[in-house]
């Protein structure tokens, strides 16, 4: 009974006295009865009287310590199993990941035998690509291939300095190549866009902090990958497949999204409005995006970015690894990623990672606008782009003015896994999303009224001196027509555009990708009246509505020209706004509260780099025909693909 009483109260100090005194549960059990039966007996000769109650006690104790020696035995048991299954791992070594990978191969071979001709089988190619990417990043990372390449280059400086130039001269003759065959020869009017990017460099060159000391690497090679990027996503049918199955898995994510928000609110998930929208996406896709964190899968795709990023800008790794998690992760996420690293960043790379963390969307987000109508398409590829152009503006703005000595990805590593499994990671992710669509949720309300309120004030100045409908749309349509006109959208939407730009700038994205998403539902609703062989309609001129006597509808405000609601895409992402500033100033002097000075000479910098940094991808995206998107999205819409192709001619012919 002690002996007992003594392992139900803990005292297990070790595996092994638990094991010995297993052993010796029986003789133990026989020796400690005695004292018992001695207690017993003595209790005899002093009361004649015995207490049902107490035997049944003992009884009953006796019973519970049997029940526990066999629990006690099969813990021990399982304990054993445990540590022959992984000491069994442990001698076969590298055996049992062979055996997974060449089942998942048998898999996938009898999936492509199956299924060769079946477009559905592209989605496991591309995990498949993924998975071998990871695992051939993992095991060449060992023998640092780059740092011995880069190496030889020391020791051979001629050779190195002839192979750049012979780069450069590539990079140069496949730029004025494609730029004339794709651009000058198929549409000469995208040429427009030319200027947009030519602007923007030079009003950054002009106020850049040390323009002496610029370092032209990053800058033109940011510019050029982020134009290498659209010709490719835009051109080549291999990558905008990758991009169409990419778009087609997150509008999935938001599908199963919707099923989580059916189950918690009904029929109020579809028309509850813009809370029951929010909730459920953001807390479903950063629990995914958590989990996948946690496996691991996430940082091994940071670090091939990552070091893609720095072979071709020559950007320290730390600003190239957060660029990449940008594209994946929030701003809060992004900056735990290099935290570990942040106390030696100089004043330049703090601004670089800034800037990162407004001019791209997370994923969250991304799923936030796939719902409210916007293309997945146009959001990956403006996601992505954007970041080269984070680094290339960001360089030029602030430049290095010290040297120092030069990290390599092997000092920068992952950080240490947060949660203890995936139902951890799953769980805390879901939990923190709550935090974000309350913030979310919270500042939408909040800057709607504003607007609301002072748009009522402006209405009433105007009034008093004549002036009709004066409200902030109004000042942002002329405030920011300039710009909208130097991105490449069509003239008849200028004024449209810069309103969208204006509230971007002026209030934030989320608001501004709200009115996209209802100018795009009208021009569907649109096309889907002039399939159907009508050919009224009418425009008017003062507040853009548009009505379809055949069906009796007007659309409030009208719609934008395909061209430059692809344009606006690629115009609103990011987080620069002034909510994301303050966020992002908290964040950072709370991790490195000696560069606080720093960040705050830097962080409204940093907010118009990553406002530019849109628009620069805008301009890049607005040079190459961006309506193949779009003309995908008719096409499955509508059953035949030529009528989408007159409805565009017979619109631009109407207006």
């Amino acid at each position: 009974m002690v002996l007992v009483k003594q392992l139900k109260e803990g005292d297990l100090l070790s595996p092994t006295n638990v094991e010995l005194r297993h052993l010796e549960t029986g003789n133990a059990g026989n020796n400690l009865a005695l004292p018992d039966e001695k207690e017993e007996n003595n209790s005899d000769s002093e009361s004649a009287v015995w207490d049902d109650s107490a035997d049944d006690d003992n009884n009953s104790e006796a019973g519970d310590d049997g029940g526990f020696c066999l629990g006690l035995r099969l813990y021990l048991l399982r304990r054993r199993l445990r540590e022959l299954w992984l000491k069994l791992v442990r001698s076969l070594g590298i055996c049992v990941p062979v055996m997974y990978l060449c089942l998942y191969l048998s898999y996938f071979s009898y999936a492509m035998y199956l299924r060769h001709d079946d477009s559905s089988i592209s989605g496991l190619i591309v995990i498949t690509v993924i998975i071998f990417l990871v695992l051939l990043v993992r095991g060449v990372s060992k023998y640092e291939p780059i740092a011995k390449v880069s190496e030889l280059f020391l020791r051979h400086p001629k050779v190195a300095n002839r192979l750049q130039k012979l780069v450069v001269f590539a990079c140069v003759v496949v730029g004025c190549v494609t730029l004339i065959t794709e651009v000058v020869l198929i549409r000469p009017k995208n040429l427009v866009s030319l200027t947009g990017i030519a602007g923007i460099y030079l009003v950054f060159f002009i106020t850049s902090t040390h323009p002496h000391k610029v370092i032209w690497r990053p800058v033109i090679s940011g510019l050029f990958l982020q134009y290498v990027f659209a010709l490719a996503i835009l051109r080549l049918p291999g990558v905008q497949a990758i991009f169409m199955w990419a778009g087609d898995v997150i509008s999935l994510m938001v599908k199963f999204s919707k099923t989580g928000g059916q189950f918690l609110f009904g029929e109020l998930a579809n028309t509850g409005g813009f809370v029951l929208i929010v909730i459920p996406i953001i807390t479903f896709m950063i629990a995914f995006l958590s989990v996948l964190e946690h496996l691991g899968v996430l940082h091994a795709l940071l670090k091939i970015v990552g070091r893609f990023l720095a072979f071709c800008t020559g950007a320290s790794p730390v600003e190239t690894l957060n660029a990449a998690a940008n594209i994946f992760m929030g701003p809060i996420d992004s900056i735990m990623v290099v935290r570990p690293y942040l106390k030696r960043v100089t004043s330049s790379e703090l601004h670089c990672l800034m800037s990162n963390e407004m001019a791209t969307l997370t994923g969250s987000v991304i799923g936030l606008y796939i719902m409210l109508g916007i293309s997945a398409d146009h959001l990956l590829t403006a996601s992505v782009m954007s970041a080269p152009a984070a680094l290339s503006v960001a360089k030029l703005a602030v430049p290095e003015t010290r040297r120092r000595k030069a990290e390599k990805f092997k000092e920068v590593g992952a950080p240490e896994k947060r949660y203890r499994n995936v139902v951890d990671a799953a769980s805390s992710g879901a939990t923190g999303a709550l935090t974000m669509a309350g913030a979310i949720i919270a500042n939408v309300t909040i800057v709607i009224s504003f607007i609301d309120m002072l748009n009522s004030f402006l209405g009433w100045l105007g009034g008093l001196v004549g002036i009709r409908d004066f409200t902030l749309q109004w000042i942002c349509s002329y405030l920011f027509y300039p710009l909208a006109l130097s991105l490449g959208v069509d003239v008849i939407d200028g004024y449209k555009v810069a309103d969208l730009l204006g509230m971007k700038v002026l209030v934030n994205e989320i608001i501004a990708y709200t009115k996209l998403a209802k100018y795009r539902k009208n021009r569907l609703v649109f096309e889907d009246y002039l399939s159907h062989n009508f050919t009224e309609w009418s425009l008017d001129v003062v507040t853009s509505d548009v009505f379809l006597p055949g069906w009796n509808v007007t659309l409030k405000e009208g719609f934008l020209t395909m061209r430059s609601e692809a344009i606006s895409t690629y115009a609103l992402c990011g987080f620069a706004n002034f909510l994301c500033v303050v966020v992002i100033m908290a964040t950072y002097i709370v991790l490195v509260p000696h560069r606080k000075r720093t960040v705050y000479k830097y962080v409204l910098r940093a907010m118009l780099v990553g406002h530019c940094a849109s628009f620069l991808t805008a301009c890049v995206a607005g040079s190459f025909n961006v309506n193949f998107f779009c003309f995908r999205i008719c096409k499955l819409r509508f059953s035949h693909f030529q009528k989408k192709i007159v409805s565009c001619v017979q619109l631009d012919k109407s207006k």
